[in-house]
């Protein structure tokens, strides 16, 4: 190995190393920028969470998530919190019927008992176009959703 080869390596770890440093600086950054493509309005929180008001329907005023970390987008709704549930076997049932109905989200109680509805997506390969779709898939599957569990939820 000649010395050139050794000074190409440290440069190459060097590079690899900076830009690893930098995720949520260029997450923010890309997410900015494509969340003003899909032409919504938005809020940013911090670097890596923003938020979308959209209405709908069935759910009236409803709010986005989107929220990035670790290279996956995460776009939800908490379309309950846990003290409106009221928990009855037949809402379960709903809820696991309606995991297997509505494509690409996931819909269940998080780790506080809220209902969520939710889409987990890659960041590698995310654009503008697709960020779209996302945001209007979660709060249409979220308004397609409310009718269904109503009786045992209260908004």
């Amino acid at each position: 190995m000649g010395w050139s080869f050794v000074r190409g390596l440290m440069f190459m770890s060097v590079l690899c190393v900076g830009t690893a440093a930098r995720p949520a600086l260029a997450q923010s950054v890309g997410m900015d920028a494509m969340l003003k493509q899909t032409g919504y309005a938005y809020t940013t929180h911090n670097a890596t969470t923003w938020s979308v008001d959209l209405s709908r329907t069935n759910i009236g005023k409803t709010r986005v998530i989107v929220a990035s970390g670790s290279g996956v987008l995460v776009t939800f709704i908490i379309l309950a919190k846990k003290a409106a549930i009221q928990k009855t076997p037949q809402l379960m049932e709903t809820l696991l019927h309606a995991n297997h109905d509505i494509d690409y989200t996931k819909i269940g109680l998080d780790k506080d008992g809220d209902m969520f509805v939710r889409i987990d997506i890659p960041l590698r390969t995310l654009d503008a176009a697709e960020l779209k779709q996302v945001i209007d898939q979660v709060a249409n599957a979220s308004n397609d959703l409310y009718p269904k569990i109503s009786a045992w939820v209260r908004r």
